[in-house]
């Protein structure tokens, strides 16, 4: 889609390209051609020193679109001569955040646009190709998850572009591949004990998994971490906040996703009528905490920032 796109030298800032609005994986696996384009927008921005081809990370922002705290890990890193490209998804749609919806923008919408930067900046002459990392907080931690399932990047970049890390913020992993064929790429998740938004023991049951099938994946949890621990903003609840039950949904080797009910029923969920099906079981839970703390944020943000380092520099 985006072929045309090729940069000169010292060539940075404000890039528009075209992206795809798949509505969930199953499009993505299926109906990817057929879907709608979508005219998304970035901003690449490089460090004020650092070392060319510069290492880069691609940025995936949260429900409540782009937040303070993420711009603090956007500075750890251009600070340290990583250069940052900051995915749009939302603005990009004209949406200001999903917080009490996850219908209007999806993780399958964002997973396109972040893989076709991953391609158009490889060619970038002051990008280092076999350097570029993805990280992401909350929903943008999901793309960031699993932006390392190899059959999803397959269908999204099939001349074999790839992420050389993967670093994601207490991500919602509730879906669970038949399929264990993860990246050889580093992943480090970092989640919080306390967090009943996007509950972390579905990153450690799935992790454990992946680790069986070989991946290089590692679960850093902080104990009595909320949901955006590395947030300035005070523990706070939210009752309208669509939180992520403690059970996985399973995810077919097609793409289609199958969701249990608590009484056995299978419904899918491959598409908008779909998931508004299973919002009316019942089953979803509303109201959730997200909230910072001090000693965790700093020990996040130098989590984060050396992960980041050892990878890429």
């Amino acid at each position: 889609m985006n072929e045309k796109i090729n940069f000169k030298e010292n060539e940075f800032g404000y890039i528009e390209y075209k992206s795809k609005n798949p509505y969930e994986f199953y499009q993505i696996f299926n109906e990817l051609d057929e879907a709608e384009t979508q005219d998304s927008f970035g901003w690449l921005i490089f460090p004020e020193q650092g070392k060319k081809p510069y290492p880069v990370v691609v940025c995936a922002h949260g429900s409540d679109n782009w937040a303070g705290h993420h711009h603090e890990h956007i500075l750890n890193f251009l600070n340290n001569g990583i250069a940052v490209f900051k995915a749009h998804s939302f603005d990009s749609r004209g949406v200001a955040s999903t917080v009490e919806d996850q219908l209007s923008v999806t993780t399958a919408m964002m997973m396109v646009d972040v893989v076709e930067p991953l391609k158009f900046l490889s060619r970038h002459p002051d990008l280092d190709a076999n350097k570029i990392a993805i990280t992401g907080w909350s929903l943008g931690g999901m793309v960031a998850f699993y932006a390392a399932w190899e059959p999803i990047m397959e269908k999204l970049a099939p001349n074999g572009e790839r992420f050389c890390a993967h670093l994601p913020f207490y991500p919602p992993t509730f879906l669970n591949p038949d399929e264990h064929r993860w990246s050889k790429a580093p992943i480090l998740n970092l989640i919080g004990s306390d967090d009943d938004y996007t509950p972390g023991i579905l990153v450690k049951d799935i992790c454990k998994e992946m680790k069986k099938a070989g991946a290089d994946v590692e679960v850093c949890e902080f104990k009595k971490g909320h949901h955006s621990f590395d947030s300035i903003h005070p523990v706070t609840f939210w009752p309208e906040a669509l939180a992520i039950n403690e059970k996985f949904a399973q995810l077919k080797n097609d793409g289609s996703i199958t969701f249990i009910t608590d009484d056995g029923k299978a419904m899918s969920a491959n598409s908008f009528e779909d998931r508004v099906k299973i919002f009316e079981t019942g089953e979803i839970k509303f109201g959730a905490h997200s909230g910072g703390d001090w000693s965790i944020r700093r020990d996040a943000m130098d989590q984060a920032l050396s992960f980041m380092k050892k990878h890429l520099l």
